[in-house]
């Protein structure tokens, strides 16, 4: 039996060292690469992204010292809101002695012109490891510079295994030298799949973010990343298919179809309209031996106000916790074993409203708000909730009979990412 918490994540041991796993992850990581190169499951079907689509295995990379220590973020200065970090940026032109030339939308008409006004906003990401005490390169994928201070968008998945990160910066536009920073992790978020770092910097060649919503099917598209460790590659397509539902452990995202090649480490780049503006940030790639050309990006405007609050609270706000982790008992399990069904409680926050319900460590919860948690799925049916909400708990008390039940009513308390 495994240990979840209330959002249907196992539960991992924290005492445990993370280098103590790399043997597994790097067993893991060659599978992946298998995986991607000959097709996976019935008829060979998966979504590649999120914790190994971006991935390279390096062992022993020393630490050249080549990059720019970012000394630590000034928490006492007030928290800039994206309107803030996006002032004063304007549609991007490109540095060319010819004269740029539009359609009559107002669209670039020439791809070399928009990908040379835009490409530095995209930066390259390594995440590094701690594996006996050296540092050591794990995995690789891209980010979109949204402000001239510093702040980058990327995926959870990019970051989500590092001890280390650093950013590289291009100025290919101004014929400049490219320049590589350590990077801060300000804050993370599984179920949208976005990450936000940090570096100390000014005036970095920031995007401007557009709007998603103005998108039609059929408007050209450009992901701009860095495949497979190819700096800055251009991919030109479509939008395939708008409102895709993408799911995630916990969560659906709305997502943007294109046909433009996606590939591993196009992860946590930018999806450009025409116009040069961010309207997606690129996440997922379907791979399938009987489809091609299936990539999804995170829409942008989705992605704003999870930017905002990663950047301001280090966490997404509104959703609700129960303050628990517990083991799920199957019905074949409970019926062979002569216990309840249901999730046992294994541990109880007692720094959070659900410690004064009355609920104890080895009751059986079987629904909440009269939805199975048998067959339901829990995180669906907290999504559904807010914080502060009171939700009643049908429950089967440690040491009582299977068909004596009582309600608990819990107050709901907020998921700050740390529990």
């Amino acid at each position: 039996m495994n240990d979840f918490n209330e959002n249907n994540n196992e539960i991992k041991t924290p005492s445990k060292p993370r280098k103590e796993h790399l043997t597994a992850k790097v067993a893991a990581l060659i599978a992946a690469v298998a995986i991607v190169g000959g097709g996976s499951g019935f008829a060979g079907t998966y979504f590649a992204s999120r914790q190994f689509s971006n991935t390279v295995v390096e062992d022993n990379v020393p630490d050249t010292n080549n990059s720019t220590p970012s000394p630590d973020i000034d928490t006492s200065a007030p928290t800039p809101t994206l309107d803030d970090l996006q002032a004063g940026l304007s549609a991007p032109t490109a540095n060319t002695s010819t004269e740029i030339e539009y359609n009559s939308d107002g669209t670039y008409k020439y791809t070399r012109d928009l990908v040379q006004a835009v490409s530095d906003s995209i930066v390259y990401i390594d995440v590094s490891i701690d594996y006996n005490g050296s540092k050591t390169l794990y995995s690789r994928g891209s980010g979109v510079i949204i402000s001239k201070n510093g702040y980058i968008v990327t995926n959870n998945h990019v970051v989500e295994s590092g001890d280390y990160f650093s950013v590289k910066v291009n100025d290919n536009a101004n014929g400049g030298e490219s320049k590589t920073y350590d990077a801060k992790l300000i804050g993370t978020d599984s179920d949208t799949d976005l990450a936000v770092l940090k570096i100390e910097a000014e005036d970095l060649p920031a995007a401007v973010l557009g709007d998603s919503d103005k998108l039609h099917i059929g408007d050209d598209c450009f992901a701009i990343g860095n495949p497979l460790g190819l700096e800055t590659s251009v991919s030109k397509g479509i939008i395939s298919g708008l409102n895709r539902q993408v799911n995630t452990a916990n969560y659906a995202l709305t997502s943007i179809q294109t046909d433009a090649a996606i590939n591993s480490g196009n992860s946590g780049g930018g999806l450009f309209n025409g116009y040069g503006e961010v309207i997606g940030i690129v996440n997922e790639k379907y791979v399938s031996s009987y489809a091609e050309s299936l990539g999804f990006a995170i829409t942008i405007n989705d992605a704003k106000s999870v930017i905002e609050d990663l950047i301001s609270k280090g966490y997404v706000s509104g959703r609700a916790l129960l303050g628990i982790t517990y083991t799920l008992i199957p019905e074949s399990y409970a019926s062979r074993y002569g216990i309840p069904a249901g999730m046992q409680v294994k541990s109880i926050d007692s720094s959070l409203a659900i410690s004064k319900s009355g609920l104890k460590v080895g009751d059986t919860i079987t629904e909440i708000d009269g939805q199975s948690v048998i067959t339901g799925d829990v995180s669906k049916i907290l999504a559904a909730k807010k914080p502060g909400d009171t939700v009643t708990l049908t429950v089967v008390r440690s040491g009582s009979s299977a068909n004596r039940t009582e309600k608990i009513e819990v107050v709901l308390s907020e998921n700050t990412g740390n529990t």
